[in-house]
């Protein structure tokens, strides 16, 4: 029987969702969590390599099992098993086929910073300090750019689909809400590194370091080096995962 797990976490202990050799990953931590109830060894397949320190709200991971077993058993017994900063929000029974990365329609990223040099305790495990001196309505105007299918060779780090370097944005934003700024990000797929060289190079935008007609420069096909540096990974989160409407579940839990 195949399942979809539907996880949350909070990435700055963990060195990324993908299982490591020499570093405890996300997936392995689920993996173990999983089996103990089971009783046998599976193995997860995610939606979504995160770096390190990068959180989710949204993940997305398929398992098999031999046996039929109750959607609200696999979440609730397998939080019971976890560390306090991974769970399991939905258990879903797939239809055959259904893969949790291959069957992937898009994904949804948020960027949060905090304009003020205290940040809040509440939300500083998520939330990276803004510059002073940023200014809005520059990187609305240069975030407008990303929009649409575009090779972003300039924002992908060592080891991403270089060979593969296009990927299509449905949406890009900054939104500002008090002193919040959120950016949101919402493609067909990302590259390694891909949100957070975006959203360091945008800063760079609205510091007055980089034009805003800089960033249709970047896409075409330009060189890691000439876009801006990486964002902090304690900002960034994985908000969601979209499926197409013929992988409905069969049957499911959400807690």
């Amino acid at each position: 029987m195949d399942y979809r797990l539907t996880l949350a976490f909070r990435g700055t202990a963990y060195a990324g969702w993908q299982r490591q050799k020499n570093a405890l990953a996300v997936q392995q931590v689920v993996e173990e969590a999983v089996g103990d109830l089971v009783g046998y060894p599976l193995r997860l397949h995610g939606a979504s390599r995160t770096d390190a320190g990068v959180h989710a709200d949204g993940q997305t991971a398929h398992l098999s099992l031999t046996k039929p077993f109750p959607e609200k058993g696999l979440v609730h017994g397998t939080n019971h098993r976890l560390p306090s900063d991974i769970r399991v929000t939905a258990a879903h029974r797939m239809p055959i086929g259904f893969h949790a990365r291959k069957s992937v329609l898009g994904k949804e990223y948020v960027y949060r910073l905090f304009n003020g040099r205290v940040v809040p305790p509440t939300i500083a495990p998520i939330t990276v300090p803004a510059p002073p001196d940023l200014e809005t309505g520059v990187m609305r105007q240069a975030i407008c750019r990303v929009i649409g299918h575009h090779d972003f060779s300039a924002f992908a780090l060592a080891g991403g689909s270089h060979t593969q370097p296009w990927r299509t944005l449905f949406a890009a934003t900054v939104h500002e809400d008090g002193r919040r700024l959120c950016f949101r990000f919402i493609g067909d797929g990302f590259l390694r590194g891909m949100v957070r060289a975006l959203v360091g190079t945008l800063i760079e935008v609205g510091r007055g370091k980089r034009d805003a007609s800089s960033i249709s420069t970047l896409l075409e096909g330009r060189p890691r080096s000439e876009a801006g540096p990486s964002a902090e990974a304690r900002g960034l989160t994985l908000e969601r995962v979209y499926y197409g409407p013929q992988w409905q579940p069969l049957a499911g839990y959400e807690a």
